[in-house]
């Protein structure tokens, strides 16, 4: 049934959700997904971006996703387990919404089905950090193998997260500010989909197809990113790209990374990042190579273009990484001017991008959102 997936015209939904309005868009989710990556849309209010999640948990799988909404008293019962006084005044355990997601998709995956994705709604309006609680760590594919308590507690078997499953997350850019803001490791362990209004339409433009510095640098994080895609779980029908796809040896992924000119557009962010005292670990390569890995394998059908993948790559993957500055360059505008250097080179990877991939851009349209963070005065 997985393999089935990708046979078709594009990713299967599920529960009669329509097919998505930005096909491509579409197409680079269901990439992300097989990348193993959970997914944060984001965007203005009104743009779809609920409706695309609900969409997006339903490539690959039959079964429906779990939904919760955040909201300032959500707590890590609602998402593991919690305790009730039943109808017959005895006190029952009850899974709460994430676990109950975990527990279904093992069920489904024993008959032959996907797993049952888990969507939580406006995400910045709950302390996500502290209600995600032990689900933090395994929301990397990495650490799947690590056992929850209360899973184990409430019968769950296994008691931990499947390698199949992924997360889904909304969040409205116009009142962030005003909400619970997410710690950057825990924005790590998503892919920042930024949904723009039907009337903008993104219509980036080839980007300069220039080699890598040291092509060798690259190849322990695509040795990393092979791993991470082939990944083995205890059942047979939980593999950890959703779909059986012939990953591509270390040495070819970067070879195909530097052939559609990422690698070269990482080396100058990554040179950006260090003028900035940005410090940037091996999780942004790896999870850039494995978005090329599932491309380079994917069928046709799920295959953007090639212009448009790598615009989506550096806008969700990449640039996303330039927000944990932010909040240092606010803070240095009050007591140095060293904060005016670092604006400008904020500047200049926008400039950069503009000149890369156009002013159409998903990845321009990012940039200049981070320029908009920073202080009036720098």
């Amino acid at each position: 049934m997985l393999e089935a997936a990708c046979r078709q015209s594009g990713p299967r939904s599920c529960g009669g959700v329509d097919a998505a309005p930005s096909v491509e868009l579409e197409k680079f989710v269901a990439l992300l997904m097989l990348a193993g990556k959970n997914v944060l849309f984001v965007g203005a209010p009104g743009v779809g971006k609920t409706l695309l999640a609900r969409r997006a948990a339903c490539f690959f799988t039959e079964c429906p996703p779990v939904v919760e909404a955040g909201r300032e008293d959500l707590a890590y019962e609602d998402l593991a387990i919690r305790y009730a006084v039943g109808p017959d005044g005895r006190v029952e355990r009850r899974l709460g919404s994430l676990a109950r997601a975990v527990a279904e998709s093992w069920a489904s995956l024993r008959r032959g089905g996907g797993p049952c994705h888990f969507i939580i709604d406006e995400i910045n309006r709950a302390n996500i950090d502290v209600v995600m609680g032990r689900f933090f760590t395994v929301l990397d594919m990495e650490h799947r193998s690590v056992e929850i308590p209360e899973l184990e507690e409430a019968g769950v078997d296994p008691p931990r997260v499947p390698l199949s499953f992924r997360v889904f997350a909304t969040m409205n850019v116009v009142d962030r500010g005003q909400l619970f803001r997410m710690s950057f490791a825990l924005l790590r362990r998503f892919a920042y989909v930024y949904v723009l209004p039907p009337h903008k339409k993104i219509e980036p433009e080839k980007s300069p197809r220039e080699t890598a510095k040291e092509l060798g640098l690259y190849r322990p994080y695509a040795e990393a990113a092979y791993k991470a895609l082939t990944l083995k779980s205890y059942l047979e029908n939980d593999v950890a790209t959703l779909i059986r796809l012939p990953i591509p040896q270390p040495e070819k992924i970067a070879e195909e990374a530097d052939r559609l000119g990422i690698l070269h557009l990482v080396d100058h962010l990554l040179e950006s990042a260090d003028k900035i005292g940005l410090e940037v670990g091996p999780s942004m390569i790896v999870d850039v190579l494995k978005a090329v890995a599932v491309y380079a394998s994917a069928p046709p059908s799920l295959k953007p273009r090639e212009e448009v993948f790598v615009d989506y790559v550096v806008s969700s993957l990449v640039l996303p990484y330039f927000a944990a500055a932010i909040p240092r360059i606010r803070q240095k505008a009050l007591y140095t001017s060293k904060a005016f250097e670092e604006a400008r080179e904020l500047n200049e990877v926008a400039s950069k991008i503009r000149e890369w991939l156009g002013e159409r851009s998903a990845s321009y349209h990012v940039a200049r959102g981070l320029l908009y963070e920073l202080p009036a005065k720098v």
